[in-house]
């Protein structure tokens, strides 16, 4: 299961996008063959959650997930900022004590992170991932989208957008993992964890990120 979330993952164009190339090249090295589906992303992670030796990715590991989740393994970094097109914001402190609505895509890391820190739940606005987020910002019903630097980048970029962006400190830095669900098989999971890893090991996982500007 994945969710559209460039550049990481992609459904449509020819690239799929840094994290889920790796994630279906481990499964290739290890020698199954994968099917990609692309859902909503709450109904993704309640179905691989409670299912049987399905694949999620990308997947941000919190620890209000750490249970739901078979975590296979890291698959790159990822630093999270807030942008904006009128006052800079460089911080969540900030961001509260000037009552900045962000938004967020729904279910996604940075919607429980902003919730898990005590961030006002009515300064944030959650739409589901990957697809308004660009234009709430820039009608202006939002004052910041807090997201992964890099996805930000790529969607304004992408989208052609005129107006001035402007990107704060970053938020946070950490990883996407690929993971299974809380029901998986041992030798699997364990299977797949070797894939990832000979990815490391020979440079592959490097070049696949190096080419979406990510790393590991």
């Amino acid at each position: 299961m994945a969710v559209q979330t460039p550049p990481m993952a992609m459904a449509d164009g020819e690239e799929r996008g840094a994290v889920l190339e790796l994630a279906t090249a481990a499964v290739e090295r290890a020698g199954l063959r994968p099917k990609v589906t692309f859902i909503p992303w709450r109904r993704a992670q309640e179905m691989v959650s409670g299912g049987k030796d399905l694949l999620i990715t990308p997947l941000t590991w919190l620890p209000s997930r750490a249970d739901k989740f078979t975590w296979i393994g890291p698959i790159c970094r990822m630093e999270r900022s807030i942008a904006s097109i009128k006052d800079r914001i460089d911080s969540l402190d900030q961001a509260k004590r000037e009552r900045r609505i962000l938004v967020v895509g729904a279910g996604s890391a940075q919607e429980i992170q902003l919730r898990d820190w005590g961030y006002p739940p009515e300064l944030i606005v959650a739409t589901p991932l990957g697809t308004r987020e660009v234009d709430m910002l820039t009608s202006g019903r939002v004052d910041g989208w807090y997201s992964g630097t890099a996805q930000i980048r790529w969607r304004w970029n992408r989208d052609g957008r005129k107006e001035r962006l402007i990107i704060g400190n970053a938020i946070i830095v950490d990883q996407i993992h690929l993971a299974c669900s809380r029901d998986c098989d041992p030798t699997l999971a364990a299977t797949l964890r070797g894939a990832l890893q000979s990815l490391r090991d020979d440079g592959t996982a490097d070049r696949i990120l190096a080419r979406y500007d990510l790393y590991y």
